[in-house]
């Protein structure tokens, strides 16, 4: 029977992150010759060769990529044994990982969050990077759920993509602005705020702008959708938003709306890797969320 040391697992996971022995040994304030000895007696623990040497750079192998998995498990478990411990209550808490992009509306990410959110027995984190960071934290159990705005396109097949809703995308200015014409042609020679191309709401706004021969003058680039509505709101442009971004401001009076086009909308789709339990809060959140 194994017994695995949990700093020979930590040092493990270290180096496999880094790649190299020279930087976790850096990271770890370990000296090089001290750590390769830690990751020598790991191997010999689990008489497995856990890394290929590719050039200067350390590999992980079938099996480092095994033990790789499993020593991410046991490290979230320990999280989630502390934070119990911490609590000072007998229900043990669950820590749920989501990352999201910075182009998901807030008020979308907290709608479909907020019932995980109150659940006194989950403890909710929220991370936001680009897709391709959060596809390899996802992918190396770092995440549990990503949220974006495009379902996963990646070769991975652990990683599954849900649907989860699909809402219009309205164009809208200040009240007090005229935009003479019908919609999309008033918009020619207009100022707008767009969001950039990395996203595929701004790709599909510029595609659309073409498609329809609109010459608009694209005078930002926002990732925030609440930024973009507060520019449009202090007047001079205009933009296409989620229609529950602007819902709000539209019953206000503070925006008008100067049209939607069925071709645009706003995805919002959920990455959870394959092995999502049906029993899981976060399951069961997507098949209700899903239905509503």
């Amino acid at each position: 029977m194994y017994k695995i040391n949990f700093n020979h697992l930590k040092y493990f996971l270290t180096i496999a992150e880094e790649g190299s022995i020279v930087k976790a040994s850096k990271k770890l304030n370990i000296t090089q010759p001290a750590l390769s000895h830690q990751l020598r007696l790991l191997e010999e623990d689990l008489e497995k060769k856990l890394f290929d040497r590719l050039g200067k750079k350390l590999v992980l192998n079938d099996n480092g990529i095994v033990v790789m998995e499993y020593a991410r498990k046991i490290f979230r478990h320990s999280e989630e044994m502390i934070q119990y411990l911490k609590s000072n209550n007998d229900d043990f808490i669950t820590i749920i990982k989501v990352g999201t992009v910075p182009w998901v509306p807030n008020d979308v990410i907290y709608d479909f969050l907020k019932p995980l959110i109150i659940n006194p027995h989950l403890k909710i984190q929220i991370y936001q990077k680009d897709l391709d960071s959060l596809y390899k934290d996802i992918a190396n159990n770092k995440l549990d759920l990503i949220l974006s705005d495009t379902e996963y396109t990646g070769r991975s097949k652990k990683l599954i993509a849900h649907k989860l809703k699909a809402e219009p995308l309205v164009c809208v200015a200040a009240s007090k602005n005229s935009f003479k014409g019908k919609f999309p042609n008033c918009l020619s020679n207009k100022k707008v705020i767009n969001y950039p191309e990395i996203c595929v709401l701004g790709r599909n706004i510029e595609d659309y702008f073409e498609i329809n021969n609109l010459s608009v003058k694209i005078v930002s680039e926002f990732t925030d959708s609440s930024l973009i509505k507060s520019a449009v709101e202090h007047g001079g442009v205009a933009a296409f938003l989620p229609r529950s971004v602007v819902k709000q401001s539209l019953k206000e009076k503070r925006l008008i709306k100067l049209g939607q086009d069925k071709n645009l909308v706003f995805n919002l789709w959920a990455i959870t890797s394959g092995d999502i339990s049906k029993e899981n809060a976060l399951a069961q959140r997507i098949v209700k969320y899903r239905g509503s």
